[in-house]
């Protein structure tokens, strides 16, 4: 179900629910080039009923039915999704932060710990401001990465020409989309890729497709914010969250080295860290057993 709200400067936050209607309220935080949507065909409908869950699974600023905001920090973000579970009634709320996900979500918990009761990361990027000679090791995005710190206005140019060729994609056959997402990733992360796919059936499929088609609609501004957000300092340390924070992420993980993960946890007060074999994707193969923990906390 697909929603959004106003806030108080007029801008819409756009969310969407899926799971158990009645069941304990997790607010899913998406990643880079990704929305709201994420949460339909990587964990499914069936999965979270499951396990007794409901997914409110959000829009960034830029991307889906959210309004952009260009360097509102992660700080704002936070302010944002208090007003948001204000809105739904939610006292209690666990939080998953995917990817790029990782630092809002870490804020909400850091800012509201009377509301968070956990937080997931899955894949997370961890704060790298100050972090020495780091570097995924996809090419793509240690090239990304650097037109990021070295010019913005390039990475302006080349996420926009990404973003609309996505578009272009999600408007054509979806088959033909899939098969090229498949041939771009590692082999750890299609077979994960493929099993949350096959897994969920047609309904994983369009969910997946929906989800390429709204991390573009806005254009690929909000990617390059997403890089850049990164690159500056964070309105908090992650040891000021309080409550606990679990960390899954994989061993092999071209977009976000394990090293740089292994750093916040270390940061952590109450941080427990799960590292498997896998890329950026491994964290979804254990989302029974993520979603088992979250379902009974």
């Amino acid at each position: 179900m697909r929603q959004s709200i106003a806030l108080k400067d007029g801008r819409r936050m756009g969310y969407a629910v899926f799971g158990d209607p009645a069941g304990r309220p997790c607010l899913l935080v998406h990643g880079y080039s990704s929305s709201s949507w994420v949460a339909g065909w990587a964990l499914s409908d069936a999965v979270l009923r499951r396990h007794g869950v409901r997914v409110i699974s959000v829009d960034r600023p830029g991307y889906g039915s959210s309004t952009a905001n260009p360097g509102m920090g992660f700080g704002a973000w936070a302010e944002d999704a208090s007003v948001l579970a204000g809105h739904l009634g939610l006292d209690r709320v666990a939080t998953i932060g995917v990817s790029m996900g990782a630092g809002p979500a870490l804020a909400l918990a850091a800012m509201r710990p009377d509301l968070v009761t956990s937080t997931t990361i899955l894949s997370g990027m961890a704060p790298v401001d100050g972090v020495a000679r780091w570097t995924p090791d996809s090419r793509v995005d240690a090239f990304y990465w650097r037109l990021a710190r070295r010019a913005p206005w390039l990475l302006r140019r080349l996420c926009s020409l990404s973003a609309a060729t996505m578009s272009a994609g999600a408007r054509g056959d979806a088959d033909r989309l899939i098969g090229r997402v498949e041939r771009a990733l590692p082999p750890a992360d299609l077979r994960v890729f493929r099993k949350l796919l096959e897994d969920g059936g047609s309904e994983a499929k369009a969910a997946f497709i929906a989800d390429v088609r709204e991390s573009c609609r806005q254009g690929g501004a909000a990617m390059a914010d997403d890089l850049l957000d990164y690159l500056r300092p964070w309105e908090f340390d992650p040891g000021d969250v309080r409550g606990a924070v679990h960390v899954w992420h994989g061993l092999e993980d071209p977009k976000v080295p394990a090293a740089l993960a292994r750093r916040l946890v270390d940061r952590l007060a109450d941080g427990t860290s799960r590292f498997v074999p896998g890329g950026h994707f491994a964290a979804f193969a254990y989302r029974d057993e993520i979603l088992a923990r979250i379902g009974t906390e």
